[in-house]
């Protein structure tokens, strides 16, 4: 079945929307411009030359998806032990999210994106509803210009570009579908509004003392008194976006190793001793 544009494009949102909240403390509002601008032209210039197509791309990209993963569902581990599942253990966690992780991205890309598109649903409500009884405790005095640079501009745009392109090979590619730059710009546009609302909310020397300060600022926020930690329906909806990334980055793994072996059950095998060693790297940083 064909993927739809709207499919492409909240799943590109939702990893770019990952990918910036778990390296928030690493960016700056300028760095996201440039990096954007940056990554636009190395996703075009890919596009011209084809480079996809080449299997040494596909062999760096596995390499590249493998390093990430073990980084992010380390990441993903400890947010769902200081946020959601507080008494459980790392390990376990890590297990389960590793588990359907594999589970979900055996079962194919057009799956996949139709997951992401009936939890968006869930996902942008609350996203929406945040913001709004977020609004009243904004404070403009909290902004200054050291929320907008940083020291070394030049490595944090080109590593935000970097993961921007990350996110175009797990998405576009694999889909057959061509890169929007509005898909970006939206994307980014939505990055800097919500690095805006958190410094507004909380300033830059909170903001820095916080390591979920995208979790953090919705402490503020009680409906009427019905729902007085907002904050963990935040967490669950997080949850959600990270686990995109890992499924999608999980898949994309697959869906390359299908140039190098043909057969479907070495195939199963391999991807099994790949699942073990995220696993097991991911125990060495838990």
């Amino acid at each position: 079945m064909k993927i739809k544009k709207i499919e492409n494009r909240l799943s590109f949102f939702f990893l770019t929307l990952a990918i910036t909240i778990l390296n928030i403390h690493n960016l700056s509002i300028l760095g996201i411009i440039i990096g954007s601008i940056l990554s636009i032209f190395f996703i075009f210039f890919m596009e011209k030359l084809n480079i996809y197509k080449y299997k040494v791309i596909k062999i760096f990209l596995m390499f590249l998806t493998f390093f990430f993963m073990t980084i992010y569902l380390n990441k993903i581990t400890y947010f769902i032990g200081d946020n959601i599942l507080r008494n459980y253990s790392l390990i376990s966690i890590s297990l389960t999210i590793i588990i359907f992780t594999y589970y979900l991205a055996n079962k194919g890309y057009h799956t996949i994106v139709k997951v992401i598109m009936l939890a968006s649903y869930f996902i942008i409500f609350i996203f929406l509803i945040g913001f709004l009884f977020l609004f009243p405790y904004l404070n403009l005095s909290n902004l200054n210009i050291n929320i907008f640079t940083s020291n070394n501009l030049f490595k944090e745009s080109f590593y935000y570009a970097i993961f921007i392109v990350y996110s175009y090979f797990l998405i576009y590619p694999l889909s057959n579908t061509k890169f929007q730059i509005r898909d970006l710009v939206i994307n980014s546009s939505y990055q800097i509004l919500s690095f805006l609302s958190i410094f507004s909310v909380l300033g830059l020397t909170l903001e820095s003392l916080y390591k979920y300060s995208y979790i953090v600022i919705f402490k503020k926020v009680s409906l009427i008194g019905f729902i007085e930690r907002i904050e963990i329906i935040f967490s669950l909806n997080y949850l959600f976006i990270f686990f995109f990334l890992l499924v999608l980055s999980f898949y994309q793994i697959k869906y390359n190793l299908q140039y190098f072996i043909k057969k479907d059950k070495n195939q199963s095998i391999i991807l099994i001793i790949i699942t073990i060693l995220i696993f097991c790297t991911n125990l060495l940083f838990t």
